[in-house]
């Protein structure tokens, strides 16, 4: 079988470490992957660390620049690289890739079957309504998504809260959209703990993420104010990422004198360690498609306190792998964390990690995509 990956890339984030993770899955099992990146010279530009990574795993990839809008000179560069490559099926991944190869398959015509997976949705409106799907209204995002799902013979999306709001909304149908989570192998992090370089203070908090509205940041910052007014200066939360809110960020935590309190440790490839060395992890996003972050906070063995939305409670059970707080409610967040803190219970991260090890594997995810791939 040979399987050609489309996506736009600008950056690795979710969507591209699942790429570094299940190509090589998918390699050892005899499929054939080839990588088609798709750039613009404002996001991105040509090549760059993703590409050499895929090199690395011996993928062939080729690149071809998308500009702002779709043009048909772009689109005869991808038409052409699908003919000659002679694939059985073209997997794309966002809506960039969804698009245009949608366009592709409508104006040239496609042999190849063409899938997709969904990492998420629009960042604007999940960062507003989370998956709310009554919320949805006719936008140009909603609908080029609506009009490339028609052109997939079939999808899958990486969590329940995803793929239902894709349903609610009329995006697809349950018939034509599956379901794989992510699973991967992470790094024994926990065993990084006692590590005393990663921690800064009697109680520690952590959150880990791009600092994007959806993640909300904004929320644990306000959350802050009544977890100090306990621990004062005996407790400190730590942001790791970067992002377009940093500096709103900085100003609101400036304006609650909390910058004692709080520290940005901006990018930083040690997010694991700084897990393992923290009482809690915090993951207070609005909505997330999968949420990467709980597998890392899992291989921790640290407790996670999210709130009580897709895919927070769909990955995590109450009080049994991990601890939920009423949605989008800081002084129930408080005091969830104020209740974590003084009374966290071991026995939740080990059984978080169990989960991990047992279901949220690199293996399972590979052999659901191959089963996904038959069946097309």
């Amino acid at each position: 079988m040979k399987v050609l990956f489309v996506q736009k890339e600008g950056g690795i984030f979710g969507a591209e470490n699942y790429q570094l993770k299940v190509i090589p899955g998918l390699i050892a099992k005899g499929v054939q992957i080839e990588f088609l990146r798709l750039f613009t010279n404002y996001q991105g530009g040509q090549g760059g660390e993703f590409i050499d990574l895929l090199h690395e795993i011996g993928v062939t990839t080729y690149e071809v620049n998308i500009g702002r809008y779709p043009s048909l000179k772009s689109l005869r560069k991808i038409k052409s690289i699908v003919k000659k490559g002679d694939y059985d099926i073209v997997h794309t991944h966002l809506i960039h890739a969804d698009f245009h190869l949608g366009l592709i398959k409508k104006i040239f015509g496609l042999e190849p079957k063409l899938v997709s997976t969904k990492h998420g949705y629009d960042n604007d409106f999940t960062s507003r309504y989370g998956f709310d799907a009554s919320k949805q209204r006719k936008t140009p995002y909603f609908l080029i998504s609506r009009w490339a799902e028609k052109q997939m013979s079939a999808s899958f999306t990486i969590s329940n809260g995803l793929r239902n709001f894709f349903i609610e909304t009329g995006l697809t149908s349950s018939e034509k959209m599956k379901l794989i989570h992510y699973g991967f192998d992470m790094p024994e992090y926990h065993e990084q703990k006692g590590m005393s370089q990663y921690r800064k203070a009697e109680k520690q908090l952590v959150i880990a993420g791009r600092l994007v509205g959806f993640k909300g940041h904004r929320h644990l910052i306000d959350a802050m104010v009544e977890i100090r007014e306990v621990y004062r200066e005996r407790v400190q939360l730590l942001i790791a990422g970067s992002g377009q809110l940093e500096e709103e960020l900085k100003m609101q935590v400036a304006n609650l004198g909390l910058e004692e309190n709080i520290g940005f440790l901006g990018y930083t490839r040690e997010v694991g360690a700084y897990m393992a060395n923290s009482d809690i992890v915090v993951i207070p996003s609005i909505s997330e498609g999968f949420g990467v972050v709980f597998l890392e906070a899992f291989a921790a063995k640290t407790p996670v306190v999210a709130w009580d939305v897709p895919s927070a409670n769909e990955l995590m059970v109450n009080e049994e792998t991990g601890y939920l707080a009423k949605a989008y409610d800081v002084k129930d967040l408080a005091r969830v964390i104020l209740r974590v803190l003084e009374n966290g219970q071991a026995q939740v991260s080990d059984a978080a990690y169990q989960r991990l090890k047992t279901y949220f594997t690199l293996d399972r995810m590979v052999e659901q995509t191959l089963d996904f791939y038959r069946n097309i």
